[in-house]
């Protein structure tokens, strides 16, 4: 019994450690732009782009970063910035997630973050491999390939939604209109 009851405190040591040596990661966003999503929180078409600057921050900083020959600490930095650029980009995914659930009309945001997401894989791909910060890199092309296809997705599903939606709100004017003569 005595036995049992130290290896289940053993393991709640083992599963609560991370917790109680505080290793949750900086919020890749500052108080501003934090205040800006708070703000934008019911706007769909404003959140997501703002979410799309920020993304799109990240991949230009991995491209200068990959440019600039004398950076110091350049395989730390790049493995921080594809560690963002993942972070932001489920961010993303999750606002999107959250809005089309809501049918919220997102088919021109949805656009940009096709394209942008094309544009994305070119900076993600550009350094060099490295072991100091490929398995980041890998996430960072994984999250903005999901991020691609999810939009992909959600825009064919919208312009279907909304055209069904624009033919049950004729038809229904329609029998409106019939019930209004008789």
């Amino acid at each position: 019994m005595k036995r049992t009851i130290a290896i289940a405190a053993l393991w709640m040591l083992v599963i609560s450690a991370p917790l109680l040596f505080g290793q949750r990661k900086k919020d890749p966003l500052t108080d501003q732009q934090i205040e800006d999503v708070r703000e934008a929180g019911d706007q769909p078409q404003v959140r997501i782009k703002l979410f799309v600057g920020y993304v799109d921050e990240r991949a230009k900083e991995i491209h200068s970063l990959n440019a600039n020959a004398g950076a110091q600490n350049k395989s730390v930095q790049m493995h921080n910035l594809f560690d963002e650029f993942t972070r932001l980009s489920d961010e993303l995914q999750d606002n999107m997630d959250a809005f089309n659930d809501e049918h919220a009309d997102l088919r021109k945001v949805l656009k940009e973050v096709i394209d942008k997401s094309g544009e994305w894989t070119t900076a993600l791909n550009e350094p060099k491999a490295s072991a100091q910060y490929d398995f980041m890199r890998k996430s960072a092309i994984d999250a903005n390939q999901s991020v691609h296809d999810a939009a992909t997705q959600m825009l064919a599903d919208e312009v279907k939604y909304f055209a069904d939606k624009k033919k049950a709100d004729k038809e229904a004017e329609k029998n409106a209109d019939k019930n209004e003569t008789r």
